[in-house]
């Protein structure tokens, strides 16, 4: 029995898992560690390579193929380099495919965390698998994409392609968004977006019993919303809405057969599928590839970035001519 371990890289924590693959797909162990961003890139690196053999001894020593990596920015799969990541600065130009590869001894592959989501969902989801048309819309703090089209992860030019967290869904008086421009949807659908509407609401004397500060999530809000919070339902309602117009935007442009929410405000997705579907009624210009895109939430909503994580081993070592 031979596994994965996934390596799931964020502004807080680093998240570990060892994954049995093949026809008996299962998450088998997790751990985590704290990410301290400020430390430099050297001592990171040793910590997570101790991270991750504390987890293979925890897991009793099974034989490991390799090490998929998940991080958020703008990364060079090829040279193993994080180019740049706004919360993770210290790593910046850091090797560290070939660091964590040298300290473990052990093959590894590195990926956008986004993009190795919709991996994971494409080559281990029982639902998705086999199709060649899937697009993933990460919700959470922040709003995250990844794009698979005709049997083929998008990247681009750069690495870069389908931040579709970026994907401008609002040009009359647009909110900011942390990209420095405004309009985009994670200034929307992410956390912070879905607390100042849900403020502006309250503000407007919407009648509620949620007291909307920085600490409330977006399972609370929904959690209202089911109960009848009118706050809780007109946030999640219009948050739908914003979403909606990027999946008409991604289902124009990409014709997926599948989109999938994923990440941690996905739970709310029953709240926010009215929004969009109004969304998808006004906005969408072609009913039949609408009606062909299937939506629904990730098969893996609790790990979805490191079962994606390891998804990244396995696509970085496909055979050349599939």
């Amino acid at each position: 029995m031979s596994v994965l371990i996934g390596v799931d890289i964020g502004a807080t924590t680093v998240k570990l898992g060892v994954i049995l693959h093949g026809e008996h797909f299962q998450v088998l162990r997790q751990t985590a560690i704290d990410t301290r961003p400020h430390d430099p890139a050297g001592l990171f690196a040793g910590r997570v390579a101790g991270a991750i053999q504390d987890l293979i001894v925890l897991s009793g020593h099974p034989p490991v193929e390799g090490i998929g990596i998940g991080c958020p920015g703008l990364i060079d799969p090829l040279q193993g380099i994080i180019r740049t990541a706004a919360n993770l600065k210290n790593l910046a130009g850091f090797p560290l495919k070939e660091r964590l590869a040298t300290l473990t001894g052990l093959p590894v592959e590195i990926q956008n965390d986004a993009s190795a989501a919709v991996l994971g969902e494409w080559i281990f989801s029982p639902a998705s698998k086999g199709l060649r048309n899937l697009i993933l819309i990460t919700l959470g703090t922040g709003v995250g994409g990844g794009v698979i089209c005709d049997g083929h992860l998008l990247t681009g030019a750069a690495n870069a392609a389908a931040e579709l967290g970026h994907l401008k869904v609002e040009y009359h008086n647009p909110a900011p968004c942390t990209c420095g421009k405004r309009g985009c949807l994670e200034a929307y659908a992410g956390l912070a977006g879905i607390r100042r509407i849900a403020h502006d609401l309250i503000a407007k004397g919407i009648p509620t019993a949620l007291r909307v500060g920085d600490t409330i999530t977006t399972e609370q809000i929904a959690a209202a919303a089911r109960h009848g919070d009118p706050v809780g339902q007109q946030t999640l309602l219009a948050a739908g809405q914003y979403i909606g117009r990027a999946i008409a935007i991604c289902i124009e442009t990409f014709n997926p057969q599948k989109l999938i929410l994923g990440g941690g405000a996905s739970a709310a997705i029953d709240q926010f599928m009215p929004g969009i579907n109004a969304a998808l009624d006004q906005w969408s210009s072609l009913s039949f590839t609408r009606q062909m895109c299937q939506i629904e939430r990730s098969a893996f909503p609790d790990n979805i970035n490191i079962v994606g994580a390891a998804a990244t081993w396995l696509y970085a070592r496909r055979p050349a001519n599939v």
